[in-house]
């Protein structure tokens, strides 16, 4: 349904009041691995997503997979949020994606519970970890078929008083309204049906819906209506920082622009806590700059990687 969007200024989420504290201008992002499953023993993360997060005045920490709950708990007090990234593994790999995304969600679920403000972003794949972690790993997705295709968003009323954008410019929003700026690129989705059915629709925000190809109603963006935890069905990265021929991905002047709104979005709400690093050193054992890029152009759909041996 499309809708009249009128921007309102929102004072959201500080669970106790309204009253944020300075914001955090140094913000650093985990963002989370991903198996190989050509290399075991290894992992590795897009450099777009580091890219995305980056280009928003933010730095990043490779959160590895396969590791004790000991490291999960000294990454969530260090970082001031975590991104789970878009990808083509399965959730019942025992020490992978899910089985590590699944714990931080329930480390912020925590920390925001006792008033730590404390985000999460997912994308498509990490949209639908998002769910399963909120449902207790119920799987709830349905296949369905969305790959590589650009397309605007369906608006519902709640969008307006969401924080993901009800703040948004008119501008901005007519964008994503009427033009072709997400680019989807995936084969399981969340319906509104079965979200509700796992009484997940009491928690969580719905703003966005679109239809596969054979005319599935999907979720395209949602948000925690408590925490500020968030997710998008669609690549907002590929828009400024995948560049592979063939694929679309919306790289003109408005699909920059929307890209850019999402990660401008995330990070801001990252600014709203102070964890850092007990030091200075410690901090910098932790961040990708100890880690280069791998170009990852000939053989992948990915521009660069990064890759960690676990």
């Amino acid at each position: 349904m499309k809708i009249t969007f009128v921007p309102v200024f929102l004072c959201v989420l500080c669970f106790h009041s309204c009253v944020i504290t300075a914001l955090n201008n140094r913000p650093i992002i985990g963002v989370v691995a991903q198996e190989m499953y050509n290399r075991p023993n290894y992992s590795y993360i897009a450099a777009s997503y580091v890219k995305f997060v980056e280009g928003s005045g933010a730095r990043v920490v490779p959160v590895l997979i396969n590791q004790d709950d000991e490291y999960y708990e000294y990454i969530v007090k260090h970082v001031n949020g975590i991104l789970l990234p878009g990808g083509g593994t399965y959730f019942n790999v025992t020490g992978g994606f899910a089985d590590a995304g699944v714990k931080l969600y329930q480390l912020a679920l925590e920390m925001n519970k006792k008033g730590d403000y404390f985000p999460i972003w997912g994308t498509c794949l990490g949209f639908e970890l998002l769910t399963y972690a909120a449902a207790d790993r119920v799987e709830h997705r349905l296949r369905c078929e969305h790959y590589n295709e650009a397309v605007p968003l369906d608006f519902l009323e709640d969008a307006t008083t969401s924080r993901m954008f009800g703040n948004i410019s008119w501008d901005l929003m007519k964008i994503l309204m009427n033009e072709d700026v997400t680019a989807n690129f995936h084969h399981f989705c969340l319906t509104k049906k079965n979200m509700t059915e796992l009484g997940l629709a009491e928690d969580w925000r719905f703003m966005t819906f679109n239809h596969d190809k054979n005319d599935l109603e999907y979720i395209s963006t949602l948000e925690h209506k408590h925490y500020p935890f968030y997710g998008v069905q669609f690549h907002p990265e590929k828009n400024n920082y995948e560049w592979k021929e063939g694929k679309n991905h919306p790289h003109n002047a408005n699909g920059v622009r929307t890209s850019q709104y999402f990660a401008n979005f995330f990070v801001n709400e990252a600014r709203k806590n102070h964890h850092e690093f007990p030091s200075e050193e410690e901090e910098k054992k932790y961040l990708i700059y100890n880690h280069p890029a791998i170009n990852t152009s000939k053989q992948s759909f990915f521009m660069q990687i990064y890759v960690f041996e676990q």
